[in-house]
């Protein structure tokens, strides 16, 4: 099977899509984010055509004309996947579409409550993609408020927004903090490593079957996977209590060395329906390879230090 995962690696790393060899190349390969191989990378994945897919909706000025957080078609959760497929800084199209996001989410206005997965991937994308304009600190502090606030629930949703909320915290990390900043990560993450990322406190049952499961992308909600990748991004992902999401994982591989999406949470089409995606993302199907999926397992799977 080793042989079958070095493979799969070798044949991902040549394939003309950049957002598959940028993947491949920094999570599998380890090669250096700030590279001049990976930034040019970056910079084709800008101009291909899954994000011009993706930025299809944009009309007058730049913005797309549905609320920010609407699913999954709204400016946010668009930035929030232009970051995950790894798009370049500074890209100008994507300026109009932050202003839109924060806008909404400082507003006095807004309606929805603050949550650890809006403000979370939001700091990520803002940070990921250098549309900081001034603005994360705000949405930091407002997070760190939540984080104190939150304790682990019983609920996929609780392991989903603290999963989202870390990931925004530590890369907002990397581009200075205080102590507060560094408390509110260590109380996110320890209890979601007690329990081993998936299962439900004090149990050895998977907090749902869903979560359990594999997806891409995914959007609000959270997976194994996810939850393996969030970790390796905060620099825990070979911590021994993410050992059995690890094996969950390895035990979903395929034959050949890749990975399905066993379940979406995404349907394709454009209508007035929430839930709708301009992109099929390889669609899912238990025995069947998603290259999403497989790029995402197998950065995973480096980063906890298998051996492959």
């Amino acid at each position: 099977m080793l042989d079958s995962i070095k493979h799969i690696a070798r044949q991902l790393s040549e394939m003309e899509e950049p957002h598959i060899r940028y993947k491949i190349l920094l999570n599998f390969y380890r090669r250096a984010p700030d590279s001049r191989e990976i930034r040019i990378i970056r910079d084709e994945i800008c101009e291909s055509t899954l994000v011009s897919t993706l930025l299809a909706e944009q009309r007058r000025e730049g913005h797309i004309e549905l609320p920010p957080h609407a699913r999954w078609r709204g400016p946010h959760w668009i930035l929030h996947l232009l970051a995950d497929i790894g798009c370049a800084q500074g890209d100008k199209r994507f300026s109009p579409l932050r202003d839109q996001v924060c806008d909404w989410l400082l507003s006095n206005e807004r309606q929805e409550p603050i949550c650890g997965s809006i403000e979370g991937h939001a700091l990520h994308y803002l940070h990921f993609l250098a549309l900081d304009d001034g603005r994360t600190d705000f949405i930091a502090e407002r997070l760190i408020d939540w984080a104190k606030a939150w304790s682990l629930g019983k609920t996929p949703a609780s392991y989903a927004q603290a999963l989202a909320a870390l990931r925004g915290l530590v890369i907002h990390a990397e581009h200075g903090g205080d102590p507060a900043l560094q408390r509110a990560i260590t109380h996110l993450a320890e209890p979601l490593l007690d329990c081993a990322l998936y299962k439900k406190p004090g149990t050895e049952t998977p907090i749902s079957s869903d979560f359990a499961s594999l997806h891409y992308p995914c959007y609000e909600h959270a997976d194994l996977l996810f939850a393996l990748k969030v970790m390796a991004e905060a620099g825990l992902a070979e911590d021994p209590r993410c050992r059995p999401a690890v094996d969950l994982l390895k035990s979903k591989e395929l034959a050949d060395g890749t990975f399905p999406a066993e379940r979406k949470h995404y349907r394709v089409g454009r209508s007035d329906k929430e839930g709708d995606s301009l992109l099929n993302w390889g669609g899912t199907h238990r025995t069947r390879t998603n290259i999403f999926v497989t790029l995402d397992a197998l950065g995973a799977l480096r980063a906890a230090g298998e051996r492959i």
